[in-house]
């Protein structure tokens, strides 16, 4: 899950734990160093703010080829055991709510699924898995550890780190490359995602709502709480896809594995593009109600009103112009004869200033492509799966 940035991370399923370890280590070599520098309060803040600098800089220069950046640096800054920290530390913050925000949300409602389709069969107890307690179970999750709303509020607030962005970022550039040698796995869908997702952050941090109040702002929840789920689903995706590579990569040295590999993997793809899709779906309805969604819808008044073509006079120019009736009621409002204005709420919401949005989102919709197709053969995959009349577990 973590991994030197610049280049795609491909780490196995158990990784989150290996991360965490890693993660102790780097700090208890940072508590030393500070111990030793004898830095405490505002000296190590400022130790701390220059760390988080450096490692920025570290990630720029590890993005830049080679021959094009100061490998001297590089190495400097690769071998600091301070910018190791700081890097750790932003993806730490995020995702250990994101993993317990994720895990309990989604969890339960997979759980609450199995149950139901076990319950179609006419199995409600003794469910195969112990499934009806694992759901009970998994209702009793979302308030162990911290309820969700205070994962999502801690990722609000760690998710804007700029740390963390820059990574966010890489693992944009490394998702397309990634989709460039596997198109399968969905990775460039779940690119374009992460893409939307930060373009929507960068706009909301800086943009109002119709009443001029900020937007981004730690006490309007119905802003950063819905970004927060959005990027759950992009970054469970993404150890998703960095999952399966592994698999491939890793697979063959597996004699259990080895000889249905090819098939395993093709298979775990399709369920990448599946999720990744999904993934992108959830990201961009939340992503547009938060872009569009606190904007005043525009009303009609005597000004709106002039604004819309009349029908009588495009008829009249469609001699001049052909086609002109036809067109300006796909792109504008016209009123029709005996009308003042179309029948509808108001006039059509313009997008100016967020026509880089409305591209993003189109793209995102595209990058759709084959999604189906690719779950159609999951389901086909799944209908040929075996189940072994004796059980492997205790009943």
């Amino acid at each position: 899950m973590f991994g030197r940035p610049g280049k795609p991370v491909r780490r196995s399923a158990s990784s989150p734990r290996a991360s965490s370890t890693t993660w102790t280590r780097s700090k208890k070599t940072k508590n030393r160093i500070f111990q030793e520098q004898n830095l405490t309060g505002r000296a190590a803040f400022k130790a701390l703010a220059k760390s988080q600098q450096d490692a920025i800089e570290r990630l720029k220069l590890s993005a830049l080829p080679e021959g094009q950046r100061d490998e001297a640096r590089l190495a400097a800054l690769q071998n600091d055991p301070l910018v190791d920290f700081a890097i750790l530390d932003s993806l730490a913050n995020v995702f250990c709510p994101a993993c317990k925000l994720w895990n309990t949300g989604w969890g339960a409602n997979m759980m609450r699924e199995a149950v139901s389709l076990m319950g179609g069969y006419g199995v409600t107890e003794d469910c195969p898995g112990f499934l009806g307690q694992k759901w009970m179970d998994a209702q009793l999750e979302a308030t162990y550890e911290g309820p969700e709303a205070v994962q999502r509020l801690q990722m609000s607030v760690t998710m804007t780190n700029e740390l963390f962005l820059a990574q966010f970022q890489q693992w944009i550039v490394d998702l397309r490359r990634i989709a460039s040698d596997r198109p399968g796995t969905g990775a460039c869908t779940l690119a374009t995602a992460m893409q939307t997702w930060l373009w929507t952050l960068q706009h909301l941090q800086e943009a109002t709502d119709a009443d001029g109040a900020k937007l981004y702002h730690k006490s309007r929840q119905s802003v950063t709480f819905p970004l927060a789920d959005a990027l759950c689903w992009l970054l469970a995706a993404r150890q998703f896809t960095l999952d399966v590579l592994e698999l491939e990569a890793k697979g063959p040295a597996n004699p259990a594995l080895a000889d249905a590999l090819p098939g395993l993997v093709m298979f775990y793809r399709d369920l990448c593009q599946v999720q990744s899709a999904r993934a992108a779906s959830e990201t961009g309805r939340i992503c547009a109600e938060l872009v569009f969604g606190y904007n005043a819808h525009p009303a009609w008044t005597s000004d709106s009103c002039r604004a819309c073509y009349a029908a009588d006079d495009l008829d009249g120019l469609e001699g001049v112009i052909p086609g002109i009736a036809s067109t300006a009621r796909s792109l504008s409002d016209v009123a029709e004869r005996g009308e003042a204005h179309p029948a509808k709420a108001g006039p059509c919401a313009a997008v100016a200033g967020l026509e880089d949005f409305v591209h993003l989102r189109v793209k995102l919709d595209g990058c759709l492509t084959g999604a189906r197709l690719a779950k159609d053969r999951v389901a086909e995959a799944l209908t040929k799966v075996m189940i072994p009349e004796a059980l492997d577990y205790p009943m």
